[in-house]
């Protein structure tokens, strides 16, 4: 179920654009909202720790209002600390089910050097997240319709791994309705062939048929997808030939530098898709 969100902000305007993806929430069955800004206080004296905690919750609040509106209960943390260490400890503590955040699209290399907080979040949270380029919101009239139409059309990659069921288990999770249409999408690798290519592509449609069966059990419009080639490539091209609305995928959780050495099908599609991307760990 997807109920409690975390949404980190910093009063950027980017943030901004990410509080406004967020009134659309309620479409995928999110009812509370736990609204949060970091202090980093490092260097700090506790009188004016507390006096910046206090000025960051005041204008929280005047944020709060507007997601209200929206039809959710908005609580308001103010948590000091690291930032990525502190959103982790903070959904853990609020038992939210998936954080919302932005991303940059960083290149790995810039991840490295300067860091990416919704990257961390994408390899390391233990919740999932989903996280939409502010390129995509900058280009919405209404950035909260990027969710309400996120289940139109949904992709979902699968290796059959673990990572990818529990992918799958939180689409089949979703409210009634909030997913009109799925697309269940294996790459076979395209160095098989002969008799290695036909049990593999024999397999990957028995298991993708199981899928769309108890996906369909649950009243949602599912059909099936094999491609030959790279993972990432395969699921960008599904996502522009089906005009894709939503990816919901699993990760390995790789970390940076086992990422720029062997690649991540995950981050990859973060960095190009032209819809939101919901990681599932």
């Amino acid at each position: 179920m997807l109920t409690t969100v975390l949404v980190p902000t910093d009063f950027t305007s980017d943030a901004g654009q990410v509080l406004a993806f967020a009134h659309g929430l309620p479409a995928l069955g999110v009812r509370r909202v736990v609204l949060a800004n970091v202090v980093e206080a490092s260097g700090m004296e506790g009188p004016v720790i507390a006096a910046k905690v206090d000025a960051v919750r005041d204008r929280l609040r005047d944020v709060a209002g507007a997601l209200e509106a929206s039809g959710m209960r908005v609580e308001v943390r103010v948590p000091t600390g690291d930032v990525f260490d502190e959103l982790v400890a903070l959904a853990a503590e609020m038992g939210v089910d998936a954080i919302v955040a932005g991303s940059h699209a960083k290149s790995l290399v810039d991840q490295l050097v300067a860091g990416s907080v919704s990257e961390r979040l994408l390899r390391d949270a233990s919740v999932p997240s989903m996280l939409v380029r502010f390129e995509l919101l900058r280009n919405q009239a209404d950035p909260a319709e990027l969710v309400r139409r996120f289940g139109d059309k949904v992709l979902l990659p699968t290796d059959f791994s673990l990572a990818a069921q529990h992918a799958f288990t939180m689409v089949l999770e979703l409210p009634k309705g909030a997913v009109k249409t799925l697309y269940l999408l294996h790459a076979i690798d395209p160095a098989l062939s002969g008799e290695k290519l036909r049990r593999a592509e024999e397999g990957a449609e028995f298991q993708l048929r199981n899928m769309q069966a108890m996906a369909r059990q649950e009243g949602i419009t599912a059909a099936i997808a094999i491609r030959r080639g790279d993972p990432a490539r395969a699921v960008l091209s599904e996502i522009d030939e089906r005009r894709v609305t939503g990816v919901v995928t699993g990760t390995r959780g790789r970390n940076a530098v086992a990422e720029m050495l062997l690649g991540s099908v995950s981050m990859t599609v973060l960095k190009q898709a032209s819809c939101p991307v919901m990681i599932v760990p």
